[in-house]
């Protein structure tokens, strides 16, 4: 059974996915994340539905919602992007490795960008997703799904060089 809210967040959806997902494009600093920030602001658009009053239009108060989601969205990232420099600049993989394959992955690491980089030595230094997500102020999901795509990232940079 389909709540009035449901059906109400559905039309939005498809009348102003485009718009918004546009409009993401356009405010994300790091194209990376354009489909994260939609699903963020759309999210944001679903948990505040039962609270929308009216005094605008559905449609400016939508936009309003997915500006408000990418500016959050560009300030958060400014501040991990902060952490994770200072973060790398005290993180140095152990010289004293003589084994091909770790020297190949701090290779590989020392190739990603100091976000992935930041992300995947506190990976290796045995820190949770949960510890991960505490030190650079992002979710556990986040966390995650950002390994899963640095881990793929590393496995190309390797490949390559083979």
């Amino acid at each position: 059974m389909k709540t009035e809210l449901h059906t109400q967040f559905t039309r939005i959806f498809h009348e102003q996915r485009d718009k918004i997902y546009r409009l993401c494009k356009a405010m994300v600093y790091d194209y990376t994340y354009v489909d994260d920030v939609f699903q963020e602001a759309m999210s944001n658009v679903w948990k505040s539905l039962k609270n929308f009053k009216g005094k605008s239009s559905i449609d400016t108060w939508v936009y309003r919602i997915a500006i408000n989601t990418c500016i959050t969205f560009n300030n958060r990232q400014k501040r991990i992007n902060a952490r994770e420099a200072e973060i790398q600049e005290n993180y140095a993989p152990p010289l004293e490795e003589d084994n091909e394959q770790l020297q190949q992955l701090y290779q590989a690491i020392k190739q990603l960008n100091s976000s992935d980089s930041s992300i995947i030595g506190l990976y290796l230094e045995d820190f949770s997703y949960k510890e991960i997500a505490e030190i650079l102020g992002i979710s556990t999901s986040n966390v995650g799904v950002r390994l899963n795509r640095i881990k793929q990232k590393i496995s190309v940079i390797i490949h390559q060089k083979n």
